[in-house]
């Protein structure tokens, strides 16, 4: 969805310290940033309606009743419903001004987890032992489920080799899918989720500027440091209690 020169696209250079933008300049800058950021907010906009009501469909074709007694199918059921009814309130306030990129990719990691633990429950009251969720890419949790670092089989020498480039330290550094994986093996910016950071949160710059999602800082994001909620199994109670809208200063 995204590509990996949008950084590249809605960022200016920094000037020369001789040079100061004028307002025509400042003005054009902020109109290709708010630009970029709304085409990208009305696709991932689209995306979690379509993953949201995906998981709608699952959900009433594939209701349970449990007794009491199966409490790890309920307790997976339980989960499962929350997370499908927070990525319905992220995805409600779609629209609103305040809501970024990252709040609508926490609306499709939701519901497609959601799905997820559904599944779990069905497989537990079957009399199953599901595995955990799929750890979802940290670059973009949007992308396919991160690959393992590990290196395939081979010689006792092959094994013992310790990676230790820099690239291959960056890229098993966090989760990542295979494409992220391969763009940093190679030495190239992977396809990083991007978030709205304004003027008045970004120090030295003028006007809105687009920057990883994980480059906001905690306090202005609770998606910053959960790959949008991939990481955190709290998730679905922070969007249910409100306590998600936490928004750098406009």
């Amino acid at each position: 969805m995204f590509r990996r020169w949008w950084f590249l696209k809605a960022q200016v250079p920094a000037p020369a310290p001789e040079h100061h933008p004028s307002r025509r300049e400042l003005r054009a800058h902020r109109a290709l940033v708010l630009g970029e950021w709304q085409a990208l907010r009305d696709r991932l906009r689209e995306l979690a309606a379509e993953r949201v009501t995906a998981a709608g469909e699952v959900f009433r074709a594939a209701e349970l009743r449990l007794p009491t007694e199966e409490s790890a199918a309920r307790r997976a059921y339980q989960w499962a419903l929350e997370a499908y009814e927070a990525a319905g309130r992220l995805l409600d306030r779609a629209h609103h001004e305040d809501t970024d990129l990252p709040d609508l990719a926490a609306a499709v990691v939701l519901a497609e987890q959601a799905v997820e633990r559904l599944a779990a429950a069905h497989l537990l009251h079957a009399g199953g032992r599901p595995g955990p969720l799929a750890v979802r890419c940290y670059w973009n949790p949007l992308h396919g489920p991160a690959e393992s670092a590990a290196e395939p089989p081979g010689n006792r020498r092959s094994r013992q080799r310790p990676r230790n480039t820099a690239r291959e330290a960056a890229a098993d550094r966090r989760p990542a899918c295979r494409s992220c994986r391969t763009a940093i093996l190679a030495g190239q910016t992977p396809d990083v989720l991007p978030a709205l950071l304004p003027a008045k949160a970004a120090p030295g710059r003028k006007g809105p500027v687009l920057v990883p999602y994980f480059a906001v800082p905690r306090q202005w994001s609770p998606w910053s440091t959960t790959a949008c909620g991939a990481y955190d199994p709290a998730t679905p109670a922070l969007v249910l209690r409100g306590d998600h809208r936490r928004h750098p200063p406009r």
